[in-house]
């Protein structure tokens, strides 16, 4: 078990070194890695099982670019793909993607503050189209990018 001090460290060291190191440019590494620091703490998992990529579907030119970042359970080796909408905002929730109930789109199914959230989602049986009700899901899964064209979930965009 390390202590509190030195995983404050490994974090540190960690978002300095993909700062430099990073292939999108130093923001962008910075971003990417508090990105992974903050999910690792919010699900007490290590950095090493968390992995971040940019979100070429969401892009935007302004600062702050989506981020996805996918977590590994350690137990089961199953995925989990979080996006940051905002990755230069730390107080902002991560919105946990999974398949729209009517086209399969990958869309923002419920916001992530903590592991708590999480387990609260996952305890829940999976819902079919019929059963899903707007006023539960994250206000970005309406207009999220991930839906299909011809989704009556998804907005126009």
């Amino acid at each position: 078990m390390t202590s509190l001090a030195e995983r404050a460290h490994a974090a540190a060291v960690f978002i300095r070194h993909n700062n430099v190191i990073s292939l999108h440019g130093p923001y962008r590494g910075k971003e990417h890695a508090r990105t992974a620091v903050r999910l690792a703490a919010a699900l007490g998992l290590d950095l090493d099982q968390i992995t971040t990529t940019p979100d070429w579907l969401r892009r935007r030119t302004t600062p702050g670019e989506p981020v996805l970042a996918t977590a590994i359970c350690p137990d089961t080796g199953e995925n989990y793909t979080f996006l940051s909408r905002s990755p230069i905002h730390d107080d902002e929730p991560f919105e946990l993607l999974g398949p729209c109930p009517e086209c399969g789109g990958t869309v923002p199914l419920v916001e992530i503050r903590h592991l708590a959230d999480l387990g609260t989602h996952l305890a829940q049986p999976p819902r079919a189209a019929e059963d899903i009700r707007i006023d539960t899901l994250p206000d970005t899964f309406i207009r999220d990018e991930g839906h299909t064209c011809t989704c009556s979930y998804g907005e126009a965009l």
